[in-house]
C-alpha cells in the first residue's frame, strides 16, 4: 500500500503540472482569474434576472444598458491602456478591480432605468478596461515566452469557474428573493476586492514614459497595419456569439431538434474550452504560428456555418447531431482564434506599450460586439440557409484578408518579427 501511494504521488504531481502553470506569478494570476470568474458567473447569470424581476426593468432595457456599456468601453480602453503603460499595469488593474467592486455594490440598490444605465455603463467600462490593463500586466509579469500560454490557462480557468458559478446562481434564481439576488452582487464585489489585493502581491511592472506620438495616448490608433490586424481578428469573435446566441435561436425556431439540446450544446462548448484551450495555444506565441491558427479559425467557422444551415428540415435528433457537430467546429474556431489573438496582439505591439496597443486591439471587437448578436440571429432567421451562406462568405473574406494584413503589420514593425 505504501508503495502504491509513493507511485501515485509522482502521477498526481504530473497532472498538477499539466493543469497549472509553473509555480510563481503565473499561478497567482490564475488564482485571480478563478476568483473573478466565480464572481462574474454569479452576477452575469442572476443580475439580469434581478433587474427584471425585482427592479421592474424590461429585458430590452437590460440589454440596452449592457450594449451601452460595451460601446463606451471600446474608446475608453485606449486612455486606460496608456495609464497602464505610464504608471504600471499592476496598480492600474488593481484600481479597476476596486472600481468594479464599488459599482457592483451600488448595482444592488438600482431602482430605475436611469440609474441602471449609469451603473451598468460604469461597471462595463471598469470590466472591459480591466481586461486591457490585465493583458499588459500578464505581458509584463510573464514576459514574451510565457504570456500566451498563461492567457490560455486563464481563459480555461475562467470558463470553468464561470460555468460553476452560473449553476450556483440558478439556486438563487429559484429562491427568487431580493436578499438572495443582492447577495450575488455583494459576493461579486467581495471577489473583486480580493482580486485587487492579490494583484498587488504580483511583481511590480514599472511604468514607462511614452515618447513621440505615443505621448498623447493615441499612438496605437495611428498604427494602421496593427489596427487592421485587430479588425480582422475581431471578426473571429462572431463565432462564439453564434454558439451563445445564434444557434439556440436557430434551434428553437427553424429546426425540429429537441429544445433542451440548446443547453447541452453550450455545455459542449464550455467543456472543449476548459480542457483544450491550453493545448490549442501551442505555437501561438510567434507571429507565424498565430497567423496560421487564425487562418484555421476562419476556415472551420465558415465550414460550421454551412453545416448549421443544413440542420433545417431534418428530423429531430438528426438535426441535433448536425448542430452538435457544428458547435464542435465553432468551438475549435473559438479556441484557435483566441490563441491567435493573443499571439498577434502581443507580438506585433511594442514591448513597453502593451496597454495602449492592447486597447487598440480590443477596438477590433466592435463588429462582433455591436453588430454580432443581430447579425447571427436576424440574417439566418430571414434567409434560412442563404443567411448561413452569407455568414460563411463573411468568414471566407476574413480568411482572405488575414495573411496579407499580418504581413503588412510585420513589414511596418521597427524590429520585424518572423514573416508568417
Amino acid at each position: 500500500m505504501v508503495g502504491d501511494r509513493r507511485k501515485a504521488r509522482p502521477v498526481a504531481k504530473t497532472w498538477v503540472r499539466r493543469l497549472l502553470p509553473e509555480p510563481g506569478p503565473g499561478r497567482l494570476l490564475l488564482l485571480c482569474t478563478a476568483v473573478a470568474s466565480l464572481g462574474n458567473g454569479l452576477y452575469m447569470t442572476g443580475g439580469a434576472v434581478y433587474f427584471v424581476r425585482k427592479v421592474g426593468l424590461s429585458p430590452g432595457q437590460v440589454g440596452l444598458g449592457l450594449s451601452i456599456a460595451g460601446v463606451l468601453a471600446l474608446p475608453i480602453g485606449v486612455p486606460v491602456g496608456y495609464l497602464a503603460d505610464r504608471f504600471g499595469p499592476r496598480g492600474t488593474t488593481a484600481v479597476l478591480a476596486l472600481g468594479k467592486a464599488l459599482m457592483l455594490t451600488l448595482a444592488a440598490f438600482v431602482h430605475s432605468f436611469a440609474t441602471y444605465v449609469v451603473v451598468a455603463a460604469v461597471l462595463g467600462v471598469a470590466e472591459n478596461t480591466g481586461h486591457v490593463a490585465r493583458g499588459a500586466l500578464v505581458a509584463g509579469v510573464m514576459g514574451r515566452d510565457g504570456r500566451v500560454r498563461l492567457s490560455a490557462y486563464m481563459r480555461s480557468v475562467f470558463n470553468g469557474g464561470f460555468a460553476l458559478a452560473s449553476l450556483a446562481a440558478g439556486i438563487v434564481i429559484a429562491v427568487d428573493s431580493t436578499g438572495a439576488y443582492r447577495g450575488l452582487f455583494f459576493g461579486n464585489a467581495a471577489a473583486m476586492v480580493t482580486v485587487s489585493a492579490l494583484y498587488m502581491r504580483l511583481p511590480r511592472v514599472p511604468g514607462v514614459r511614452p515618447e513621440g506620438r505615443e505621448r498623447s495616448g493615441l499612438g496605437a490608433l495611428h498604427d494602421v497595419p496593427y489596427v487592421l490586424v485587430a479588425q480582422v481578428a475581431g471578426l473571429a469573435r462572431i463565432g462564439p456569439t453564434i454558439v451563445a446566441v445564434g444557434i439556440p435561436v436557430w434551434l428553437v425556431t427553424h429546426t425540429s431538434a429537441p429544445r433542451p439540446l440548446a443547453a447541452w450544446l453550450t455545455l459542449i462548448n464550455t467543456l472543449i474550452v476548459v480542457f483544450l484551450q491550453v493545448r490549442a495555444a501551442r505555437g501561438a506565441d510567434t507571429v507565424p504560428g498565430a497567423s496560421r491558427l487564425q487562418r484555421w479559425t476562419f476556415m472551420v467557422i465558415a465550414g460550421a456555418c454551412v453545416i448549421t444551415g443544413f440542420s433545417r428540415g431534418v428530423p429531430g435528433w438528426s438535426a441535433g447531431l448536425i448542430l452538435a457537430a457544428a458547435v464542435v467546429l465553432f468551438t475549435f474556431g473559438e479556441i484557435w482564434g483566441e490563441a491567435a489573438r493573443w499571439g498577434l496582439r502581443y507580438e506585433l505591439a511594442p514591448g513597453k506599450l502593451q496597454g495602449q496597443y492592447g486597447a487598440a486591439f480590443a477596438i477590433g471587437d466592435a463588429v462582433a460586439l455591436i453588430v454580432g448578436p443581430t447579425l447571427v440571429t436576424a440574417v439566418p432567421d430571414r434567409l434560412g440557409l442563404a443567411g448561413w451562406l452569407l455568414l460563411t462568405a463573411l468568414f471566407l473574406a476574413a480568411l482572405a484578408l488575414s495573411r496579407p494584413a499580418v504581413q503588412w503589420a510585420v513589414r511596418t514593425r521597427p524590429v520585424a518579427p518572423d514573416t508568417p
